[in-house]
């Protein structure tokens, strides 16, 4: 090539970029979901580039893939900002995972194998260890537990033979991971391995086959982020927490 470089030269800087993308939209993204950018943040190219040691060009790419996930909005002439949080946000990404999921985990079911079900088993035994394993500790990882509890919600539904459901629950996962960041500290902290109660009993309903009662508590189970954040359960935190 005119400029001395190879093809493979080339691909290896490919690579590079992509890998600098990367790790600028894993540290964003990250950053947002522990609320160390709050909504409405501005997201300043020169600040970004300072505070994870990133050029513009990757910082812009993450921020075009957060866009595009819920994370960050744009606004012409004012740049990038985290994206707002409401109780109708969530709502709706709620509504939208308890109609994916459940389509997907009926056809899972329907469809599952031995392998399956042993993928099930194993996702469900790593976070209930990990959950073990904090109880009465403080909570230092919690994105560690938000990967095992993904893991553990595409199990379930992994066998539906969609690749478009497959993505869009992941979509809808990662944009309720805001609001159940909060959520999950709460439960971690006061109710420990109780919190494992209800995975198990979906669990068991799925591994048993019974569609029905395993879809309404699927249903169920994904409603607790919305209640937490703004329903009764939300009420009565405030309540709990108020100064006499």
């Amino acid at each position: 090539m005119s400029d001395g470089r190879t093809k493979a030269d080339i691909r290896d800087l490919a690579a590079e970029a992509g890998s600098l993308t990367e790790s600028a939209y894993r540290n964003i993204r990250a950053d947002i979901i522990a609320g160390r950018f709050p909504p409405g943040t501005k997201l300043q190219i020169d600040d970004l580039k300072a505070r994870y040691g990133l050029s513009a060009s990757p910082l812009r790419e993450a921020l075009a893939r957060l866009i595009s996930q819920g994370f960050v909005s744009v606004e012409s002439q004012r740049g990038f900002r985290v994206a707002a949080m409401s109780a109708e946000d969530l709502a709706d990404i709620t509504l939208a995972r308890q109609v994916v999921e459940g389509a997907a985990l009926k056809r899972a079911i329907e469809r599952g194998d031995d392998s399956w079900e042993a993928d099930i088993l194993g996702a469900y035994h790593r976070l209930d260890r990990y959950v073990a394993r904090l109880e009465g500790k403080p909570i230092e990882n919690l994105a560690e537990f938000g990967e095992l509890h993904k893991a553990f919600h595409v199990a379930l539904i992994a066998a539906c033979g969609s690749p478009r459901l497959l993505d869009e629950q992941s979509r809808l996962y990662d944009q309720a991971e805001r609001y159940r960041h909060g959520m999950m500290q709460n439960f971690l902290v006061v109710q420990g391995a109780g919190i494992m109660d209800e995975h198990k009993q979906l669990m068991d309903m799925v591994l048993a086959r019974d569609a029905t009662r395993a879809c309404a508590g699927l249903h169920h189970h994904l409603s607790h982020t919305y209640e937490f954040c703004y329903g009764d359960t939300a009420a009565a935190n405030a309540r709990q927490t108020a100064p006499p």
